[in-house]
């Protein structure tokens, strides 16, 4: 432990890191070093408060990219373990700390401790400052003619696009990094992992799982790059078919902030300006930005929806609990290729392509009938980019029960979409090594070519399982039961 003596007219600047790690366009930590004295940069691991697993696998390594570029600028980042409350009062009050400067996040766990840190400032009367830098535009500057927060996502969008002009710039610019460094923590721990984030990267599944990633501002802006000059001119026709490389990839960067919409929208403005980029070309694309701002947004007006139905009415909805089924859903093991494909996608690589979350959420909530909650609670269990906002209302959309939903009759045939989005079979291929030698026609459906299964050495129910549920009749069974619930409300 390091003695630390504090006098107060140092005036000691906190910039709280929650899910910001980057340097650049930063308004939090730029604030801080416009002012004289010192500054601390600092994140607060606090295990009660974290989403996921795999969510904090991507933390542990983007908090150790962060320390490393942050000390070659000659600044520090501290990384204070232990519980939240406790610690975060005991840093202010330690530190002298004259005014608190954090970025506003949504969800849970951020607005926990948002609101303990807000009362631990109020009782020790520290300023706190926040910024809404991770905002496009801020909540309360959009809203529809009836001054209400909008609940579809077209006008939204076309409202967003009509106030282009509120979408400032953010500074790029950092100097006097340095004086982040002047400072030793109580505590020379605070200068390194964690230990329980240094047992979680040695762990086998993580370091599998992150030899698909890197992790850091810079690798964000390098994918950004190479999905400018290689995928986005595409990215309108390509982006629903699993197998093509057509997506940015850069959800998860997004989620920790290691780049920002706002960073991203004037650098891609700046790239139609001078012709390098084409509208037609990036337009979609933003348009993909836009629907992550749609969910922040929703999030900060409906906060309850992270746990209840935006659309009240099902509440009374009727839900199995199967354990059997779920956890068959979980591995990849429902006995429908392209559900499992994507399952395992997952498990492997901490993410999964767009189109195929929609056909997984659908198949569980909906053919499997088992509640939104449980698949949310597994994607933030086992998903990089766990946004809370997008999150939930991906599950809510998908069920029915969330803003601009899609309607409780429609269910998303999953052989249909294979076959559509992945003809060929190359995706399924791809994570499913059992089905590799069945045909193009086959591999969507082996249930319904047992002869050609037989032929090739698949035995269903051993090498790959049958169907756990009847595609045609559990859909019936889900129109079923939400007539009952229209009825009963």
């Amino acid at each position: 432990m390091v003695n630390i003596t504090i006098n107060n007219d140092q005036n000691i600047k906190l910039v709280w890191l929650q899910r910001e790690f980057r340097l650049s366009v930063l308004p939090t930590l730029q604030t801080a070093l416009e002012s004289p004295g010192l500054v601390i940069v600092a994140y607060f691991h606090d295990p009660k408060y974290v989403i996921g697993e795999a969510n904090s696998l991507w933390m542990a390594h983007s908090l150790k990219q962060l320390q490393a570029d942050i000390k070659d600028k000659g600044g520090l980042l501290w990384i204070v373990s232990g519980d939240f409350e406790t610690q975060f009062e005991s840093l202010l009050t330690q530190y002298v700390i004259q005014e608190v400067l954090y970025s506003f996040q949504v969800g849970y766990p951020f607005n926990r401790v948002q609101q303990l840190a807000l009362e631990i400032c109020k009782k020790h009367k520290v300023a706190l400052q926040p910024h809404y830098s991770e905002f496009l535009i801020e909540p309360e500057n959009i809203h529809n003619q009836q001054n209400k927060p909008y609940l579809v996502f077209t006008p939204f969008y076309k409202a967003l696009l009509a106030r282009q002009i509120l979408i400032t710039p953010l500074q790029e610019e950092l100097e006097g990094l340095e004086r982040c460094g002047q400072l030793q923590p109580v505590d020379q721990e605070w200068l390194g992992l964690p230990l329980d984030l240094q047992d979680l990267v040695k762990k086998t599944w993580a370091k599998k799982m992150m030899t698909y990633w890197q992790t850091g501002e810079q690798a964000a802006w390098q994918k950004l790059n190479e999905f400018i000059e290689n995928g986005v001119a595409d990215y309108d026709t390509d982006r629903d078919f699993p197998i093509l490389n057509a997506t940015s990839g850069l959800s998860p960067y997004l989620h920790f902030g290691e780049i920002t919409p706002r960073a991203i929208y004037f650098y891609l403005q700046g790239l139609m300006a001078d012709g390098t980029l084409k509208a037609e070309h990036a337009m979609p694309w933003i348009r993909q930005l836009v629907w992550k701002e749609f969910a922040r947004h929703l999030l900060v007006h409906f906060p309850q929806t992270e746990k209840e139905p935006f659309q009240t009415k099902y509440k009374a909805m009727s839900w199995q609990e199967d354990l059997t089924s779920y956890q068959a859903w979980q591995k990849g093991l429902t006995g429908i290729p392209i559900i499992d494909a994507g399952m395992r996608e997952l498990w492997e690589t901490g993410t999964m392509h767009n189109r195929v979350r929609m056909l997984v959420a659908s198949f569980l909530t909906k053919n499997l009938n088992q509640h939104w909650l449980q698949g949310k609670a597994w994607f933030d269990n086992t998903l990089f980019d766990a946004d809370p906002a997008n999150n939930v209302m991906g599950w809510q959309w998908v069920a029915g029960c969330g803003v601009d939903a899609s309607p409780y009759y429609r269910l998303f045939n999953p052989v249909t979409q294979s076959i559509k989005f992945d003809s060929n079979g190359d995706y399924l291929r791809r994570w499913l090594p059992e089905l590799k030698n069945l045909s193009s026609k086959a591999i969507h459906t082996p249930w319904e070519n047992q002869a050609e299964c037989q032929l090739k050495g698949v035995v269903l129910g051993n090498d790959y399982p049958l169907p756990l549920v009847d595609l045609k009749q559990s859909r019936s069974t889900h129109l079923e039961r939400v007539a009952a619930m229209k009825v009963a409300v």
